[in-house]
């Protein structure tokens, strides 16, 4: 099978299929000085074909997938003549068009141009980070939970109303998820990400991972000639109350960071490293209203932390037609802190019947390394193209904890039968191999893209625990302890269509994952093993109605695959009455979305949209009543319909105003095939506003005011309160501005936490996280390099970011 694929592939990238045609050229001045970023227009003369493009930091600009005939190129500068130039198209053609100044004198004339914050259409919504005043500063999870509609809640990442979402780096999945994920993305620093993309219908050339779409974060890579860069330090003050916590409120995090990029023709090169250093608090809150008791248990973690994080990278041109590179992506992350768990038992009358009191020591040690190689042929003019990328991630964790449990009366004394001590050590390793070859060939209706993907997982995880006696004595628990290996690999192909036709654009693929698992527990010797197969179609079909308004109709198919930690069936310990495990037959969840959108010249895009999950998994808390032993257990049981409504308004209304609205409402009802739990639904509703300031005309002193609010709303089968996030921050740009100065309050209400009610075998569940997401931060930047461009695009990758991932 693959000798045949490799042929086809190979037959299709040589053949030429199309007689399409490229106009390209430049846009100059008199002096043959490039006019950066002049609007172009392309229009032919029998009206069949009008578009627009801007031309890049070096005046080139090109139309593709053009058919012969005769053609109209115009341009028009503020200080130029306009100018406007026939030609008649018979083969691949390059124009040059000169621009003479008007020779009018304008005087105390400022022209100040920024990119905007938040960038919104039908396909993606863009978030540029190098722009946004309050995720100045921070680390890559705290800029992500600055995205309109992005939320960050207990280990997850998703989007309002539509459910989960995966991340990728630099267009590469990042095969972490949970709390692995959650602490990559903090070992990030904001200072080393120039965006972040929100995809709301990834193609079947992307990966079909991620409910509700993909979320893609690009590194800083300058355009600057020669060499250039910047430096940042940041302090950050956690607010809590009440101030003190474990007799201190020094709760704190000192963040610095660096970027040098350095570029040639031919050679593009980057490096940047982050340190970073806290103190700080993690928790949770759980409540289970027992017939008879009422169990209250906090958890507090008091936590140490220093990381390091590193990007390397180089793009060279062998020719013109071909490129290579590699990138790397590394860190470590040191943790050493305690957890304080405090769990006070009620009876029927509200009284005090007892307290369970544990406490736990951690010491993970995580390191992460990501390496990519990647190379791009252009094989002519047309945009026939081959793009290929190896790569290697692994991702070790290893911890080591010391465990004591005391049930105390209510007059503080403790029980001597109750004390429970372990110790344990654990540790999890995964190695991610993937190679990928996608291939683009213009023909004369469509882009024709396709290609294949080779992925290969395997997880080593253990968990080893010793009853600990005496002073110093261990004994080895077979009961808990655990050692298991998983294993999968997944092969995929995709087929993608993208084309125009005047006012209609359409695109149109299908990918399909052929997936072997094999899990494997030393401890218990049984072997778990599933292969599935699966097609995931996706389309896009949009109508340009006239200047103002489109029309937009997407669906797409896609997958989430569980965490390689909750397919292990270890036992994790979180009191002596309490503990976590994972399930070895967990299964995939799949989502079908269906969307209608509605775009008014950019400014206004509302949307109706309808989203479907099967298999659904979740982690389910069961109390028992008899022995008042509680479980988290993941497991397949949900099948969810949501239907709602969203709105995304973007306005200037002045020159000192940036303010973007949005609005999602919906319903959900989630099905429930488990006895003992019920099956719920209801409305939800999320508002959000950002809003940027600015004090004086050249934009140096600036401020944002970003605020949203969640509803109550089912959250997969329990209700969630409402909850909501004010962050106000204050930017100020000198030295030609080169150095920015910021200030940020964050969570200034400390309300950004959520909360959720569910019920499992009539037993209510209460989990509330810990609210410590309030703090203020300062950050001090300072830019340095050459202000003139290369032209190059914004990494020597671009092309892979542009071809299906």
């Amino acid at each position: 099978m693959k000798y045949i694929f490799t042929s086809i592939l190979l037959v299709l990238i040589c053949s030429n299929l199309s007689a399409q045609l490229k106009l390209g050229g430049t846009v100059n001045t008199l002096a043959k000085r490039p006019v950066a970023f002049a609007p172009v227009n392309l229009k032919s003369l029998d009206n069949s074909i009008d578009r627009n493009l801007q031309a890049d930091s070096t005046g080139h600009f090109s139309f593709n997938n053009l058919s012969a005939g005769k053609y109209l190129i115009s341009t028009s500068v503020l200080g130029y003549v306009p100018a406007q130039l026939n030609v008649t198209l018979i083969r691949d053609t390059a124009v040059y068009i000169i621009l003479t100044s008007t020779n009018t004198q304008l005087s105390e004339v400022t022209i100040t141009s920024s990119k905007p914050v938040i960038e919104n259409n039908t396909e993606k919504l863009v978030y540029n980070v190098s722009s946004s005043i309050t995720a100045n500063g921070g680390d890559a999870l705290a800029a992500l939970s600055k995205v309109p509609g992005i939320r960050v809640n207990n280990n997850e990442i998703s989007i309002a109303g539509k459910g989960i979402v995966r991340v990728m780096v630099n267009d590469r999945l990042v095969q972490l998820s949970g709390e692995d994920l959650t602490r990559f993305l903090k070992s990030m620093s904001a200072n080393q990400i120039s965006k972040i993309e929100l995809i709301k219908n990834p193609s079947a050339s992307y990966d079909a991972e991620g409910n509700a779409g993909l979320i893609n974060i690009t590194t800083k890579q300058s355009k600057k000639q020669g060499f250039s860069g910047n430096v940042q330090l940041s302090d950050k003050q956690w607010l809590h109350s009440p101030a003190n916590v474990f007799g201190t409120s020094n709760y704190w995090m000192l963040n610095s960071s660096a970027n040098l990029n350095y570029n040639s023709k031919k050679l593009s090169a980057y490096a940047s490293l982050n340190v970073n250093g806290d103190h700080e608090l993690e928790g949770f809150e759980t409540d289970v209203f027992y017939p008879k008791q009422t169990w209250k248990q906090t958890d507090t973690g008091n936590y140490r932390m220093h990381e390091y994080s590193y990007v390397l990278g180089l793009d060279y041109k062998l020719s013109p037609k071909t490129t290579i590179g590699f990138n790397y992506l590394g860190g470590t992350t040191t943790y050493d802190g305690s957890d304080h768990i405090n769990n006070p038992v009620y009876n029927q009358g509200g009284q005090l019947d007892s307290t369970l009191r544990t406490f736990a020591t951690y010491h993970p040690i995580a390191i992460s390394n990501s390496i990519n190689l990647h190379s791009v042929i252009k094989f002519d003019t047309t945009g026939k193209k081959l793009s290929l990328n190896a790569d290697y991630f692994n991702y070790y964790r290893t911890d080591r904890s010391d465990f004591e449990s005391n049930t105390y009366l209510p007059d503080g004394s403790a029980i001597p039968s109750s004390n429970t001590r372990y110790h344990d050590n654990n540790k999890q390793n995964i190695n991610v191999y993937t190679f990928k070859a996608d291939a683009e060939i213009p023909t004369a209706f469509a882009k024709l893209a396709f290609g294949g993907k080779l992925s290969f997982i395997d997880t080593y995880s253990n968990a080893f625990y010793y009853n600990r006696t005496g002073i110093n004595t261990l004994t080895y628990n077979t009961n808990l302890s655990n050692e298991f290996d998983y294993k999968e690999n997944t092969q995929s192909a995709y087929i993608n269509l993208d084309g125009e036709k005047k006012k209609w654009k359409y695109q149109a693929g299908l990918r399909g994952e052929l997936t072997q698992t094999t899990g494997y527990s030393y401890t218990l010797n049984t072997t778990n093993v599933n292969k599935y197969f699966r097609l995931f179609p996706s389309a896009l079909l949009s109508y340009q109605a006239d200047t103002a308004n489109s029309f937009a109709l997407t669906f797409g198919r896609r997958i989430n695959r569980p965490v390689f930690w909750n397919l292990n069936p270890f036992k994790s310990l979180y009191t002596a009455y309490s503990f976590g495990e994972g399930n070895p037959f967990l299964q995939p969840e799949y989502n079908t979305n269906i969307e209608l959108s509605h775009t008014y010249k950019s400014i206004l895009t509302s949307g109706v949209f309808l989203n479907i999950t099967d298999n659904g998994f979740y982690n389910v808390t069961v109390a028992n009543a008899d022995t008042n032993l509680v479980y988290t257990i993941p497991l397949n049981f949900i099948k969810t319909y949501r239907v709602g409504i969203s709105e995304s308004l973007t306005l200037h209304p002045f020159e000192w105003l940036d303010n973007n609205e949005q609005v999602t409402a919906y319903h959900t009802s989630a099905h429930s095939d488990l006895l003992y739990i019920n099956s719920i639904k209801g409305y939800g509703l999320y508002l959000a506003t950002n809003n940027t300031i600015y004090f004086n005309k050249d934009k140096t002193f600036a401020s944002a005011v970003n605020f949203w609010y969640q509803f109550p709303e089912v959250d997969h089968i329990g209700r969630a309160d409402a909850y909501y996030k004010l962050d106000v921050g204050f930017s100020a740009m000198a030295l030609q501005k080169k150095l920015n100065i910021s200030l940020n309050l964050n969570d200034a209400f400390r309300s950004s936490a959520n909360a959720v009610t569910t019920t499992v075998n009539d037993i209510r569940e209460k989990f509330t996280n810990f609210q410590l997401n309030r703090f203020v931060q300062l950050a001090v930047s300072y830019r340095f390099g050459k202000e003139t461009n290369t032209g190059k695009a914004d990494t020597g990758n671009a092309d892979e970011r542009e071809r299906a991932h």
